[in-house]
């Protein structure tokens, strides 16, 4: 037992313990720095697959840019040309309307008070631009009382044929201006103006504005023009076609009609005489 004391206490014996607590200690750092390296490199390879993605959804994006703007390029030719509202018309699509500051009461006799309404109307696709685009323009108009209350006046329909020549480009509004006579003479100068733009495939669009129109003295009011279909300035109206003429002429009330007589019923005649002699036969052909 002695001798396993001094064995203890020697040196060699505790160089031998250093030794291997050093090792041990080493072990540990080793597992330990291993195990926070593959940690490390687990959180590198999750980036690097989320950085891998978010440029290949990036040259995807690119791509479908490009493709765009071909698309645009071979839709409108070159980018920086402008091109007609009537080119635009076709190649985009009328998202809504709006109506122009021009809308209001209209006068051109030189006369106090306005004689008709000017609307004018702006189909804008989704940008806000102006195109000319083909519909019918179905216009409405409501006298607005001192109470707020609102009673319809007049009422216009604008056909697609007759519309599209009231297109007109100016400094302070692109866009179809229409002249509507009064149907009815206003008594309120506050109006209500309700503009609806209906396309052929059936959508419709519609947009309202109040104006301010000045009324016409009662002394003053002309006689209303007939309710006609409407047309353009300077052009005559569409009218539908009078009915028939009856060929035979008009029957006298109480006159009796006789049926068509044969030519044997005819009067004998020396004229009518030829008829009878002539008969019709067989054709024989010739030799």
């Amino acid at each position: 037992m002695e001798a396993f004391a001094r064995s203890l206490k020697s040196p060699v014996f505790t160089l031998q313990r250093l030794a291997v607590w050093a090792g041990v200690a080493s072990l540990l750092l080793t597992c330990g720095c291993r195990s926070r390296c593959d940690l490390v490199e687990a959180e590198l390879r999750t980036k690097e697959n989320h950085l891998r993605e978010a440029h290949e959804e990036l040259l995807r994006e690119q791509a479908y840019n490009g493709a765009l703007q071909r698309e645009l390029v071979t839709l409108r030719g070159n980018p920086m040309v402008k091109i007609s509202p009537e080119e635009a018309a076709q190649t985009f699509t009328l998202k809504s309307i709006a109506l122009g500051r021009q809308t209001g009461g209209f006068n051109d006799d030189n006369l106090p008070g306005d004689e008709a309404l000017q609307v004018a109307v702006e189909p804008r696709d989704g940008d806000g631009h102006a195109i000319k685009a083909p519909g019918t323009l179905i216009v409405a108009a409501l006298e607005v009382t001192p109470e707020g209350l609102k009673k319809p006046l007049c009422s216009w329909q604008i056909p697609p044929g007759a519309l599209r020549k009231t297109w007109k480009s100016g400094l302070f509004s692109t866009g179809y201006v229409v002249v509507l006579p009064w149907k009815a003479y206003p008594s309120q100068e506050k109006m209500r103006v309700v503009a609806q733009f209906v396309l052929a495939d059936g959508r419709s669009f519609e947009a309202d504005k109040d104006v301010t129109i000045k009324l016409i003295a009662p002394a003053n009011r002309k006689p209303l023009p007939p309710d006609m279909p409407w047309a353009p300035e300077g052009a005559s109206p569409e009218m539908e076609l009078p009915p028939p003429h009856n060929l035979n002429g008009p029957t006298l009330e109480g006159a009796k009609t006789r049926e068509m007589e044969s030519p044997r019923d005819w009067p004998h005649t020396p004229a009518n005489a030829l008829i009878r002699a002539v008969s019709l036969k067989p054709p024989v052909p010739l030799k």
